[in-house]
């Protein structure tokens, strides 16, 4: 299976449909179609051989689509650059992942331009890595993994399909849906773009984060499915203009967990729970809480059928490492190469995420491995604090972190961004001293301007220089 052939087969059935949709732009499959060849054409004509890494920086829109799809039309292996990478981390990226060439907006030396917008530049990789024979390369994403150092995640075409059919039978799309959208291409390509489009979906790229221009556009397309990060549904909840989404059938979180306070606004505004999602890019879409996203609203749900889970060294509470295997997982780490083979465990993956399951097997994430405190035996995890410290009056928002410590491992530091109006530390204190176990209060309450977060998707910065 590849995956043009999944956009050619829908582009037969429904050439007229609305395939992505930009402000007033309608672009049918016919023609998202049409964009593809053109840009395919151009990129063999600059003799693009089948197995090159090509770096897509480029902005998202409708000619990110086509270029993905052209590139695996000419056999390229596409290899999403961010746009909000430095051109330090471009430069990394270019050297670790062996790009062979680069497609941006921007005009380099040796630069050829694509019609009707990009350029396209052939580079000097130091290097060739030998591919297993037979292995039909799609993508490679960085990832930090289960550890802090950067890996390409490599997967080929068949992983990518197995995953989009897999997803689906959760996520049900259609034909009939218009889902709208608002993150990063770069980030989220595979389990969404290319998911809705083999399904015959439309879909609306409403990427100005406002709430009202992205209300607007579920209104006019009348969308089905929203699909995006906590932050952008704070924006949505926040939305005074009374327009209500009564086409939406199904809106999405996911990208970091969806924060309590976030998930009650929501529902109060709309009337409707988000419904939380697990994904991992080893492995695609895990688990999606369609069953009871109101009643649980902090789980991700169950997993999906088709997958199996382990918790690994649970403690007395049933905590532990999340050990997950099913169809669709990675086929290899690059840079270096690495198969999944030498990866995995016994066939199972080990995510870093630390978790538990309730009675009905509804899976709770708790933390990443890699941010538990260990304080004097003691698990503590910072997500828990943060919940607690981010519902005290005069506090905006948080974040909780160990501090090595000689005797006791870890203690536990917060950072706080306070609402001036409000501000006091002593409150602070009194309400952890009423809502946390003595352990878990903070020793130290440091007040910042702003935590840092990745952009975009606006995950907090967990790594914390030492004191």
């Amino acid at each position: 299976m590849h995956l043009t052939d999944l956009l050619d087969t829908t582009a037969r059935r429904w050439p007229q449909k609305p395939a992505l949709i930009e402000g007033s732009t309608v672009l049918s499959y016919a023609g998202l179609l049409e964009r593809v060849d053109s840009f395919a054409a151009q990129l063999r004509a600059q003799s693009l051989a089948p197995g090159k890494r090509v770096g897509l920086h480029f902005p998202d829109g409708p000619a990110y689509v086509a270029l993905t799809y052209a590139l695996w039309r000419v056999g390229a292996v596409v290899v999403p650059v961010p746009q909000e990478c430095t051109e330090e981390e471009i430069s990394a990226i270019t050297s670790s992942m062996e790009l062979d060439a680069m497609i941006t907006l921007k005009p380099g030396l040796g630069s050829v331009p694509l019609q009707p917008e990009g350029m396209f530049r052939r580079l000097s990789p130091a290097a060739a890595s030998a591919l297993p024979a037979g292995l039909d390369l799609a993508f490679i994403r960085f990832t930090s993994g289960t550890t802090s150092a950067r890996k390409g995640v490599a997967l080929s075409h068949e992983t990518v399909a197995r995953r989009v059919e897999v997803a689906n039978k959760a996520l049900q799309i259609g034909p009939e849906d218009t889902v709208v959208w608002c993150l990063p291409m770069s980030h989220h390509f595979l389990i969404t773009i290319v998911l809705y489009l083999s399904q015959g979906a439309t879909i609306v790229l409403a990427r100005h984060p406002v709430a009202r221009p992205f209300l607007e556009a579920v209104d006019r397309w009348r969308g089905t499915v929203l699909y995006a990060a906590p932050f952008h549904y704070s924006l949505l909840a926040r939305d005074t203009s009374g327009a209500g989404i009564p086409s939406v059938r199904l809106a999405v979180s996911t990208t970091c967990a969806l924060p309590q306070d976030v998930a009650e606004a929501f529902q109060r505004r709309f009337g409707r729970p988000l419904v939380q999602a697990f994904g991992v890019i080893e492995l695609g879409l895990v688990a999606l809480n369609v069953e009871d996203p109101a009643g649980r609203w902090n789980s991700v749900g169950r997993l999906l059928p088709d997958f199996e889970v382990r918790l690994l060294n649970p403690d007395e509470e049933g905590r532990g490492e999340l050990a997950i295997r099913g169809p669709g997982m990675f086929d290899a780490y690059a840079a270096p190469w690495l198969p999944r083979e030498q990866v995995l465990q016994d066939g199972w993956f080990q995510t870093g995420d630390i978790g538990r399951l309730d009675a009905e097997g509804f899976l709770f994430l708790l933390s990443r491995k890699t941010a538990v405190i260990n304080l004097a035996g003691r698990k503590v995890f910072p997500e828990e604090i943060e919940s607690i410290l981010n519902r005290c009056p005069g506090v905006r928002e948080s974040r909780v972190y160990g501090r090595p410590h000689l005797h006791l491992g870890e203690t536990v530091e917060a950072e706080l961004v306070l609402d001036p109006a409000e501000a006091g530390l002593d409150g602070v204190r009194a309400y952890c001293r009423a809502h946390l176990a003595p352990y878990k209060i903070p020793t130290r309450l440091l007040v910042v301007e702003a935590l840092p977060r990745t952009p975009v998707t606006g995950k907090i910065v967990r790594a914390v220089a030492a004191a």
